[in-house]
């Protein structure tokens, strides 16, 4: 598992919130401490639409309005905790790989970043949640996100 901090928030939230850079990403859950309380299950109801919808969970492109609602305003969010994974269609291309997750922990103007993976089937190999570490250092790289490693 991979552990970091983004020195610049302010570059890494307006990608998150404004840009496209995360919009394939899947939304899981978000907790947002500001004027309010706010939690947000991207679980999606499939119930809810009347064409056939198979992605689960609820793209990030779909919840970031709402979540930009909720942080936006004169002071930043007190915390704010969210977790994104991979699209199914890209987790595929990892080897015995089910879900990869991108969890965001916004706290006392600081942004730890923390990866990890759950697996198919059980194994020591881990492969995949390296390919994933590299994968996202070169997302970060590619969108001029600046990184610091925690030990």
């Amino acid at each position: 598992m991979l552990a970091f901090t983004i020195p610049d928030t302010r570059h890494f939230m307006a990608l998150l919130l404004k840009g496209d850079a995360f919009d394939d990403f899947a939304f899981r859950r978000g907790e947002i401490s500001a004027f309010a309380y706010v939690s947000i299950d991207g679980k999606r109801d499939l119930d809810y639409y009347d064409e056939t919808v198979t992605e689960p969970w609820c793209s990030w492109s779909e919840i970031k309005s709402l979540v930009f609602q909720a942080v936006k305003g004169k002071k930043t969010p007190k915390n704010m905790k969210l977790v994104l994974s991979l699209s199914q269609e890209k987790t595929a291309s990892f080897p015995n790989t089910k879900a990869l997750f991108w969890n965001l922990l916004f706290r006392e103007d600081t942004l730890l970043c923390t990866l990890s993976a759950a697996q198919e089937s059980f194994s020591l190999d881990k492969t995949h949640e390296a390919q994933w570490e590299s994968w996202v250092l070169d997302f970060c790289q590619s969108h001029g996100i600046a990184i610091q490693k925690e030990n």
